[in-house]
């Protein structure tokens, strides 16, 4: 007895040392370091409910409680609303408001009824059926916003299962602090129960990072990885998990040595940034003196806020997008002055450049019904979009001017590839400016993010006041290789020779016209004195790294 009870103990710390230190890779979809128990949630549509026939006369008493599920879910999706707007930003209390149109459909109620009347089964098989039939339609469309569609469907049926299943309650409003949410796929019924305090990370199997909990997670801070297969049977509940949302790593149950390391590595993070945020409201300068300008990107007021505490010069580039990515109408010209004015708010007298909306690609406006393309990132997008609908483009312009008159205001014209472009664009904010009678014009700026519009930069400063280098896209177009293709990452290298003097091509041929730099090369760290030297004297980055590369450059030496 006692031989096999040391045999059985063995066998279980064999098992045990093989879950131990398991390394997975994926993809970072919200950047952090964090430690946690993970919290694997399943799915309610993973569940087996319990299927069985009805009779003619049960058809009403069956159609009923599907009446009363969507009524209970519509309340439920303006409180989600309402929460999101609440503590993050209105546009994104707009996905609950699109499932909320969505499930008023009249249409889908029909097919309900049709459904119970041709098939005689219970009402939560009837809500699979129909909710999966419709999302696999929209699933296998070309656009993107009709994928979009796809998944908001799937969520509205969780929301109706649970609700005809009698539970009150989500399973992750009961999680736990700390934790690390593990899960399939997160949908926005998922995330908006997430919060710093409960999650400090979150691993998906599925989500890309233009999907929804991508775009929640990053605006909440949480660390976040995707793209792990099988990422519910990897991790269990209760396992030790160490996230790197800048890698894409994940560690399930680390050995001791692996943890402390990795808790050196946060601490270490800790310490480099409280002491850049010592210095973070002074200009930065290089060894010899030479004044180096490091503004924010941002995407939101929450954005702004950070880059005010973090002692950002100012805002390099402000995303229009993500105000008008989840509408289903557009922006009028109230709401967009009212949302910018809120996030302008916190940089006070300080530079503000806003960039135009920059559509088409990977980020497709369902109001505006694209056509799909064969090459999307090669087709119809930023400043060819914005002149193709010029009353899109006005309203923008109007706001602009409007700011201008009391805040130091610039405005920046995505995607510039030819001097035609930005003659363009300035001919319709002279038009727009005598239109509505304003004689201060903002400055107007061209993203360069292409080679052609590096070999076409003397033309371009002649409409330009000023410039930006995007060096992402500038990167994907000179490398012949997509940002999110994992299968040509290795010829995405931002810092290529080739890129460099694309750059250095353009600083010696601007003509004085100021030039920036706003995309991930800006945050490289090894990259900077390289930059520098090139004659860039203004960088923009992500908010939380502005105290670090302020750091970084004043350790240089031109």
């Amino acid at each position: 007895m006692v031989t096999d009870a040391k045999e059985n103990w063995y066998i279980n710390m064999q098992k045990e040392n093989k879950r131990q230190n398991i390394k997975l890779e994926g993809r970072g979809i919200s950047s952090g370091l964090a430690i946690g128990k993970a919290f694997v949630y399943k799915d309610i549509l993973q569940h087996k409910h319990i299927l069985y026939n009805i009779t003619k006369d049960n058809i009403e008493d069956e159609y009923q409680r599907i009446e009363d599920a969507i009524r209970e879910v519509l309340n439920d999706l303006k409180e989600s609303a309402d929460i999101i707007e609440e503590n993050l930003e209105e546009s994104l209390a707009d996905i609950f408001r699109a499932q909320k149109a969505l499930l008023e459909d009249k249409a889908l109620l029909g097919e309900f009824r049709k459904e119970l009347e041709a098939e005689l089964v219970n009402a939560e098989e009837v809500v699979k059926r129909v909710l999966r039939r419709l999302e696999q339609r929209y699933a296998e469309m070309d656009k993107e916003v009709f994928r979009q569609r796809g998944e908001d469907l799937n969520d509205l049926a969780r929301r109706l299962l649970r609700s005809l299943s009698g539970i009150t309650a989500h399973t992750l409003e009961k999680l736990p602090n700390g934790s690390v949410l593990v899960a399939c796929h997160l949908v926005p019924s998922n995330t908006v129960f997430l919060s710093r305090k409960s999650a400090v990370a979150a691993v998906v199997e599925i989500g890309g990072a233009g999907s929804h909990a991508a775009l929640l997670t990053r605006e909440m801070a949480i660390p976040a990885v995707t793209e792990i297969s099988d990422v519910c049977e990897k991790i269990n509940t209760g396992d030790k998990v160490l996230i790197d949302g800048n890698t894409g790593t994940v560690i399930v149950n680390p050995c001791i040595e692996t943890e402390r390391e990795f808790k050196e590595q946060i601490t270490q993070q800790k310490k480099i940034k409280e002491k850049a945020l010592l210095r973070c409201h002074e200009l930065a300068k290089t060894k010899d003196g030479t004044k180096i300008q490091v503004m924010a990107n941002i995407g939101c007021f929450e954005d702004a806020e950070s880059a005010a505490a973090n002692g950002a010069d100012g805002i390099g580039l402000y995303r229009l997008e993500q105000l008008y990515l989840s509408r289903a109408k557009p922006l009028s010209e109230e709401d967009l002055l009212k949302n910018i004015e809120r996030t302008h708010f916190p940089m006070k007298e300080k530079i503000f450049t806003i960039r135009l909306l920059d559509a088409g690609a990977d980020k497709d406006i369902p109001f505006l019904n694209l056509p799909a393309e064969n090459n999307p990132f090669l087709g119809r997008r930023g400043v060819r979009l914005l002149l193709e609908y010029p009353d899109l483009t006005k309203l923008q312009l109007k706001v602009m001017l409007k700011l201008c008159t009391n805040h130091n205001i610039r405005v920046l014209v995505p995607m510039v590839t030819v001097p035609e472009d930005m003659k363009q664009i300035r001919e319709l904010l002279k038009a727009t400016a005598n239109e509505i009678g304003c004689s201060k014009l903002p400055p107007l700026g061209a993203m360069i993010e292409t080679p052609a519009a590096v070999m076409c930069i003397r033309e371009i400063v002649k409409f330009s006041d000023f410039l930006s280098i995007g060096t992402n896209d500038l990167t994907q177009f000179a490398m012949a290789a997509g940002r999110e293709n994992n299968l040509v990452s290795n010829y995405y290298i931002e810092d290529h020779p080739a890129v460099l003097k694309l750059i250095a091509i353009a600083t010696e041929n601007s003509a004085g016209c100021p030039i920036e730099v706003c995309g991930e090369l800006a945050s490289n760290h090894k990259a900077l004195s390289t930059l520098l030297k090139l004659g860039i004297r203004s960088l923009s980055v992500p908010p939380p790294l502005v105290p670090e590369i302020k750091e970084t450059v004043r350790e240089i030496e031109l």
